[in-house]
């Protein structure tokens, strides 16, 4: 890996290069930040790393500057406690620093990261007109919820500065999906009757569904209450510290669909032709437009800043194959749940893998009732 260190202090990073060194990465410590911009124009990074602070400049800031102007490159934050905010790192290693999890991480990300930022993946978003906006509201509520003094007030607060949002997450919140027949009339109400958690997760589907493409033959509705479905699912089968991040992951799974159909109308038409709804198109997606959703979706949430677990579940959720390399986590769950709402069958391997077959009839019964 080509790793770029950004610090006005000449050791303040000094601490992650015996991560890397054993294994002979590229590593380049930059303490002038007048020849940074030269710098990244000369040479193409994978990963760049930066404290909370670079003098007088916020490190986090910094990495969004660079997010708009090299969006293919992995941003670290090093950060003095886990409870330090931050918006544009896709990953936060918090003092004191664990080297050997820092560069298993980074190694793995690398590989999804190689997968979803080639230059046609690049190119493709880059000539789409209108793209979704990330959820702004959403990681507004997240980070209001890494304070300890937040509570619901606060919560119901800053959804209510958007009024067309809050009109969109109580429809939802009362559609029949979610409100099992309790009238939801606020958002005070939501938060006491659904829970902080899954009151976020609907406010981040109410914001990535209000970009609305018009695809012929493709029903953001049903594609919307689809991936509520598989997040409620994937929450359901993993341990509880994950549900949270398993609801956002079944959320975002397949977010690149509405990108991907709107890259060229002759493709797309052509592609709603020939795909099975009975089986999975996504062979077909790559034969059609040479990249895939699952990519496709990748590269967003990488632009927007999202964790590369989630990241991770988003590329992987039509690929059990590569699944087996890993413990069953929120990427395993969110392929389960999505291929049992499809109504289709699971992979046998994958079945066998994880030892679920004692389990696998009472999970389908979920599907069937969320279907």
């Amino acid at each position: 890996m080509k790793i770029l260190l950004i610090d006005t202090q000449q050791h303040a990073l000094d601490a992650i290069k015996p991560a890397f060194n054993a294994s002979k990465d590229d590593i380049t410590h930059v303490t002038n930040l007048a020849i940074l911009q030269e710098l990244l124009q000369q040479t193409k990074f994978d990963v760049v790393v930066t404290p909370s602070l670079l003098g007088k400049i916020n490190g986090d800031e910094l990495l969004r500057t660079l997010t708009s102007s090299f969006p293919q490159m992995i941003r670290v934050q090093v950060i003095n406690h886990e409870h330090y905010t931050t918006k544009h790192a896709h990953f936060n290693f918090a003092q004191p620093l664990n080297l050997a999890a820092i560069k298993t991480k980074l190694s793995q990300s690398q590989k999804h990261s190689q997968a979803i930022t080639k230059d046609l993946i690049v190119k493709t978003i880059a000539n789409v007109k209108t793209l979704p906006s990330p959820p702004k509201v959403y990681m507004q509520l997240t980070h209001a919820l890494k304070d300890s003094n937040t509570d619901s007030q606060k919560i119901a607060d800053i959804i209510l500065q958007d009024p067309g949002l809050t009109a969109k997450v109580l429809h939802f919140a009362n559609s029949s999906l979610m409100s099992k027949g309790k009238n939801i009339t606020s958002i005070n109400d939501a938060i006491t009757k659904m829970g902080v958690d899954t009151l976020c997760c609907i406010v981040m589907t109410a914001e990535l569904f209000t970009y609305s493409p018009d695809i012929p033959n493709f029903s953001l509705e049903k594609e919307q209450l689809h991936s509520f479905a598989t997040a409620k699912l994937a929450a359901s089968i993993v341990k509880p510290e994950l549900k949270q991040q398993a609801m956002i992951a079944g959320l975002l799974h397949a977010i690149g669909k509405v990108v991907l159909y709107e890259i060229k109308p002759d493709l797309t038409e052509n592609f709603f032709k020939r795909r099975n709804p009975k089986e999975d198109n996504t062979p077909l997606e790559l034969k059609i437009f040479g990249t895939d959703h699952c990519h496709i979706g990748g590269y967003l949430l990488h632009t927007w800043s999202f964790s590369y677990s989630l990241i991770e579940a988003v590329i992987l959720h039509r690929s059990p194959d590569k699944l087996l390399k890993s413990s069953f986590d929120v990427a395993q769950a969110v392929y389960l749940a999505n291929t049992l709402l499809k109504e289709r069958e699971p992979d046998a391997a994958f079945i066998k893998h994880y030892k679920m077959e004692g389990v696998l009839d009472k999970i389908e019964q979920r599907a069937n009732r969320l279907r």
